[in-house]
């Protein structure tokens, strides 16, 4: 019997890492169990949410022998408890394999290669395939990799749920505001067509997007299995901007009879944010990200304009689709009024929640290759300050912003990091006081 083992790391930066579920590695379970179950190979996650022990190598301690473990990065944050997890492992079985694969993993390739026997660059589902099998033939290769072109999103299965127990699976906390209805997380694309200078995760850099049969049947699956009522969507862009594809997935929804949110941008047209509300959709969150004009166009997000994100809102409050706007402070460019203008913006729009973030340089994106380009001094190479953004998943968390401006640049004087910390403090404490936060 060859072991695989799946690993999910603590997600600490979570007030509760049960919240979401772990999608890719379900997904990529699911690929290989349909390519080698009938082969003597065993499939199974590692979830090391939650797991018990105080520390690292306490939890790892724990872990039982695999033949392979993979390892599937999405946010830089998490590389640094992983390259842990792999040299512990590497202690307790030496003859074991450790894959990796992910955003961060595109993003930092040169270093990954230091860490794991083979990394996947791109999609895995054919590479993890492949790494099986030259495992097998004693002839594993140190990169494996695959155009987005070349695999078809449409074509990979659903994630099989059963990987986890049902309590990581489904909850009530993602439409707490909705009834608390049983609800779980779900991709129908991924990629994104936008190039936000502050983002790595428009990977492809357009959009692949499943089959409406896939569409049907994965949440039919979810409400017969888990009894799912909610669908939250983790896809960069739920709203498409093709028309006749955002048609086929409204259409898939309202057949299923499920209610469901996700996040767009502010193109998705009236006629969409219609159909949307028709096929169960509750709330929208936007990355607005900054309501000053000037930030906008150094972030490369000068497409959105205020008139445009003012009628984005006002067109969803009249459909009756909740609105969450999605703000960053620290971004290059911010006027010395900042928190002063997006309270005054706030008050004006009355949008219903508001989810505020520090930003962080995330590696591989513009703003991290070209620092000097932005006014940028200084940018923490220690991927553990880059787990997460301010405030992002609690108000107790104190990490992010993990750089330094110069003093001033070329748009002026410059906040200095202990300056954006006390702006993104402030802000939160009058939101929470308006009930804004969740």
């Amino acid at each position: 019997m060859f072991r695989i083992g799946i690993v999910v790391p603590s997600w600490h930066y979570w007030d509760n890492p049960f919240k979401l579920q772990p999608l890719w590695e379900l997904y990529y379970a699911t690929v290989l169990e349909k390519e080698f179950s009938h082969d003597a190979h065993q499939i199974e996650i590692i979830d090391l949410r939650g797991a018990a022990g105080e520390t690292l190598n306490d939890r790892v301690h724990d872990i039982a022998a695999y033949d392979l473990f993979i390892y599937w990065i999405m946010k830089s944050g998490d590389s640094v408890e992983i390259q842990g997890i792999v040299e512990l492992l590497q202690q307790q079985y030496p003859s074991a394999k450790h894959v990796a694969g992910g955003t961060h993993v595109d993003m930092c390739t040169d270093e990954c290669v230091e860490v794991f026997d083979a990394v996947v660059v791109g999609p895995g589902e054919y590479s993890l395939t492949h790494i099986v099998r030259d495992i097998h033939a004693t002839q594993l290769k140190k990169v494996y990799r695959q155009k987005y072109t070349e695999v078809s999103f449409s074509d990979t299965p659903y994630p099989r749920r059963e990987f986890l127990p049902t309590e990581a699976i489904v909850n009530d906390l993602l439409f707490q505001q909705y009834g608390g209805v049983p609800g779980t997380s779900v991709y129908f694309s991924r990629g994104c067509v936008y190039k936000c200078s502050f983002c790595v995760y428009n990977v492809p850099g357009f959009f692949q997007v499943r089959s409406s049969e896939m569409m049907k049947a994965e949440i039919a699956y979810l409400k017969e299995t888990y009894g799912v009522q909610g669908i939250n969507f983790r896809d960069e862009v739920i709203i498409l901007p093709n028309e006749r594809l955002s048609t086929t997935m409204f259409e898939a929804l309202s057949e299923s009879q499920v209610i469901w949110r996700g996040q767009t941008t502010t193109a998705a047209t009236d006629k969409q944010l219609a159909l949307a509300r028709e096929s169960g959709c509750q709330e929208l969150a936007i990355g607005v990200e900054t309501i000053d004009n000037q930030v906008m166009k150094i972030i490369n997000k000068g497409w959105q304009t205020q008139t445009q994100i003012r009628h984005f809102i006002e067109r969803c409050k009249q459909v009756g689709i909740r609105i969450k706007i999605c703000l960053i402070f620290g971004l290059p460019g911010e006027p010395p009024d900042i928190v002063e203008k997006t309270m005054a913006f706030i008050e004006e729009t009355e949008p219903d929640f508001i989810g505020l973030s520090g930003f962080c340089p995330v590696p591989g994106s513009p703003i991290f290759n070209n620092p000097s380009q932005y006014g940028i001094r200084y940018i923490d190479q220690d991927w553990s300050r880059h787990a997460h953004l301010l405030y992002r998943f609690g108000d107790k968390e104190e990490v992010g912003l993990p750089f330094e401006y110069e003093k001033e640049n070329r748009w002026g004087k410059t906040f200095s990091r202990d300056q954006i910390q006390h702006n993104i403090q402030v802000t939160q404490k009058w939101l929470n006081e308006r009930a804004m936060v969740y």
